[in-house]
């Protein structure tokens, strides 16, 4: 796709989320988010009197193409042609290396969705992380587990070769060995069964795991979960959504139904997001998935740019530690880009074709 935009164009806004494959969905409901945000702008006059265009960048979620890509919108300086403004990318590929060069090139860049902190810990002026590290996701996990199934045995299963998933694993074993509870935990790793996921299952069962928290690729996790539930339809498996995508309803079938998920919140519950809800549904949009997060980061910019009186990405910065903006659900404030007041993961589980949120 070209990067350039539309002459009558005055700013420019990408959204780097994939556009095919198996994370499309996720892109999309990024896309739509943002596109809701930026048409409701334009529909305003513009920001700061500036009309805003949205272009959709797809990095395929590959580690040379993400930074082929950023090197090319970097390139692109003209009034006309610069891009202000990046949201995403949805995947932590080479982020710090693509970062760096968003940074270099004054632009600015809001990730709506998690990302590794193994892999994105390093701070980047003009970078806001909104919704913070996926590893916070092991604490929402051993928190429920402690609410609800405090004397079961938990089998923590991960691919170690995945250096983000490594880190939510390691988060999960701290709690176990900090409450003493390692006699309750079972860990195995994905990367040494060499693909023999009926073994793995069984070593499961042999070690009388009642829970199995499943972390890696999305048909890794989906394989594992599938040979664990047919020796045991009893099972009770936590999965995180946006790593399973769209295998999980494909290998699980109806084994699927009762799985547990670890997801962001779709905010639709949230009073403080009531007032953006409203908005929405007025313009007949059902919020659902990331969407409102991709609305939110360009409302986030939008209150930046005001206070700022720039679109500049390094005056934007300069404002960010004093800025206390409304991000959708709430007053933030931000340290080195996290944010002080954010949303994190909550507990869903699968019913039918939809899954809820649990109490």
């Amino acid at each position: 796709m070209s990067l350039a935009p539309e002459a009558s164009a005055d700013v420019n806004v990408a959204v780097v989320a994939p556009q095919s494959g198996s994370r499309e969905m996720f892109g999309r409901e990024l896309w739509e988010g943002a596109q809701i945000a930026v048409n409701e702008l334009n529909e305003n006059g513009g920001l700061e009197g500036e009309k805003i265009n949205l272009i959709m960048i797809d990095d395929r979620c590959d580690d040379r193409f993400a930074i082929t890509m950023a090197q090319m919108m970097s390139l692109h300086t003209s009034r006309k042609d610069k891009i202000s403004l990046i949201i995403g990318p949805y995947c932590s590929n080479s982020f710090n290396q693509v970062a760096d060069i968003y940074a270099k090139a004054d632009i600015f860049q809001i990730v709506p969705t998690p990302v590794s902190q193994a892999e994105a810990g390093k701070n980047h002026s003009g970078l806001i992380k909104m919704v913070g590290y996926q590893e916070d996701q092991g604490d929402e996990f051993y928190k429920y587990y402690q609410e609800k199934y405090p004397n079961q045995k938990v089998g923590l299963v991960y691919d170690s070769r995945l250096k983000s998933v490594n880190s939510m694993a390691e988060v999960v074993k701290a709690h176990f060995t900090k409450d003493n509870k390692t006699a309750y935990l079972s860990v195995f790793d994905i990367a040494a069964y060499d693909e023999d996921f009926e073994r793995l299952a069984q070593d499961m069962n042999n070690n009388y795991v009642q829970i199995g928290y499943i972390l890696g690729k999305a048909k890794s996790v989906s394989k594992v979960a599938k040979e664990w539930k047919d020796i045991n339809p009893q099972a009770k498996i936590f999965i995180d959504r946006y790593q399973v995508e769209n295998a999980y309803k494909e290998i699980m079938g109806e084994d699927g139904k009762g799985t547990y998920v670890m997801s962001l919140p779709t905010l639709k519950d949230n009073p403080e997001f009531t007032e953006t809800l409203v908005k929405l549904r007025l313009l007949g949009i059902e919020p659902h998935g990331l969407s409102v997060y991709g609305y939110s980061a360009v409302r986030l910019w939008e209150e930046l740019v005001k206070e700022a009186g720039s679109f500049s990405a390094a005056k934007l910065a300069k404002e960010l530690p004093e800025a206390k903006v409304d991000i959708g659900w709430g007053e933030t404030r931000f340290e080195n880009g996290i944010p002080d007041n954010t949303v994190g993961y909550r507990v869903y589980r699968i019913f039918g074709s939809e899954y809820a949120q649990v109490e």
